[in-house]
């Protein structure tokens, strides 16, 4: 056991400090401080001296001889196996003993060594709780809770709420217990909360008890100096005594001196370069411009002819003159209701429509209409949206069919543009609709290149 102990000792507790390997080893007199608390004795020898010197040199000799046990709570390990909690234990039972054996020695009150090492313990055992080697989980208890320092040697299972009565009670003189005092400060300082964890506001309460402590403990020890360094003294100045000796002005000067010849430079790099570029603007007005393509003789097309029954039907309406043809589609024949998607019906129709375009010159347009009523789904979130896409699926299919790509252009003008009163249902549905135009020269229509309307208010939503 004693060969684990050396190998498995922390640093937080003296190496130099022997322990008896039997409870009947004679102490230095020390007095048991509660009833079953094993006798615990010190080595004589010089690591035992010395920390009695220690002791008595000390300003506050009860803080001096808990600082192991003190180590040991800032110390605490973060992880443990079973054999090494049973370890670490045991060596903790040392310490409190040989604290309680050591204070005797020393000659330290015996109501305050009892009290410190009540609260040393009680410290301990709620950091050990908190670990995960130590606490339980779900509710269970934890493997420290039987093995609980204060109830070992004070008899105390209420987890620690003799601590802040103590402090209470010894507030009522603090020159009398001004060595215990410091030592539940330093406690607090490390961490112990004692009933405030679970309290409500437990953390303020808890700082309000610590700042009462603080305040007791400057009235009664001497004040701490405000300067870090009260008898700091400055080194010669060396190198840096010629830089100070130099006057403000003359730095200024040379700075000044610097600034203005980058300046000069990077000017004459603008003035080069904006030389260049007036030169290379002044060759593009003498560019001549490339000759006009030979006009070939263009024929107009035929869909009005070609589309004769469905125009009949009513299906289609098509607008023809010398220069331009207009195909008009019924956007509720020609589209899946409130989709972008082309129906199976139309597609004969725009196969006849793309073999004439493709016997003919010229740039086609295709351009999307909607109504009024406004429509609102995560694919078409407004009527703009919904005209944009259906004219592109428009001229999606006539590149399909072998119109050249570079011909076409599609565009949505939403609700901007209708042919009938949007207030009826037959005029909303001649709305809805899609126009493919035809032109024999290379203009584009202006009315379609009008920019999307703004959004207006309009009745409630309709999907289509």
């Amino acid at each position: 056991m004693r060969a684990l102990s050396i190998a498995f000792a922390p640093a937080c507790l003296p190496r130099t400090m022997h322990y008896p390997e039997e409870k009947s080893d004679p102490a230095f007199g020390a007095d048991d401080f509660h009833a079953g608390v094993a006798s615990a004795s010190l080595d004589e020898g010089g690591s035992v001296r010395e920390r009695l010197a220690a002791i008595a040199a000390a300003r506050n000799p009860l803080l001096e001889a808990a600082q192991p046990l003190l180590r040991a709570l800032a110390d605490l390990p973060r992880s443990l196996g079973e054999e090494e909690v049973e370890v670490w234990h045991g060596l903790l039972e040392r310490e409190v003993a040989a604290f309680q054996s050591i204070c005797a020695a020393a000659r330290i009150r015996h109501e305050h060594a009892l009290a410190a090492s009540y609260a040393l313990c009680t410290a301990i055992d709620e950091a050990a709780n908190s670990t995960a080697w130590g606490g339980g989980q779900a509710g269970e208890a934890g493997v420290w809770a039987g093995l609980q320092l204060a109830a070992r040697f004070h008899g105390d299972t209420k987890g620690g709420d003799k601590f802040f009565l103590l402090i209470g009670r010894l507030a009522t003189d603090p020159e009398q217990h001004a060595d215990l005092l410091e030592l539940m400060y330093q406690v607090l300082g490390l961490g112990f909360e004692g009933r405030y964890s679970t309290a409500d506001h437990g953390s303020r309460q808890l700082e309000a008890v610590r700042h009462r402590l603080f305040e007791l403990l400057a009235t009664v020890r001497p004040q701490v100096p405000h300067e870090l360094s009260p008898h700091w003294k400055g080194g010669p100045a060396g190198r840096l005594r010629l830089a100070r000796s130099v006057p403000v002005w003359i730095t200024s000067l040379m700075a000044a001196f610097v600034l203005s010849g980058l300046f000069g430079w990077y000017r004459y790099q603008l003035s080069a370069m904006s030389g260049d570029l007036t030169q290379r603007l002044a060759a593009i007005g003498r560019m001549r411009p490339p000759n006009p393509p030979m006009a070939s003789a263009a024929r107009s097309p035929r869909l009005k002819e070609l589309l004769s029954s469905e125009i009949a039907r009513g299906s289609v309406n098509v607008d023809e003159n010398a220069h331009r043809s207009t195909v008009s589609f019924r956007g509720d024949e020609m589209f899946v209701p409130g989709r972008a998607s082309l129906g199976a019906r139309i597609l004969p129709v725009l196969d006849k429509v793309a073999g004439e375009i493709r016997q003919v010159s010229g740039t086609v347009q295709v351009v999307g209409h909607t109504d009024n009523r406004p429509i609102r789904t995560r694919e078409f979130p407004d009527n703009q949206v919904l005209s944009e896409k259906r004219a592109a699926a428009v001229a999606a299919l006539l590149r399909d069919k072998g119109v050249e790509a570079a011909r076409i252009r599609s565009i949505g003008q939403g609700d901007a543009a209708p042919l009938d009163d949007n207030a009826t249902a037959q005029g909303r549905a001649r709305n809805r609709r899609v126009d493919i135009v035809v032109s024999q020269d290379s203009g584009i229509d202006p009315h379609a290149q009008a920019p999307a309307p703004a959004r207006s208010e309009s009745p409630p939503p309709l999907h289509r």
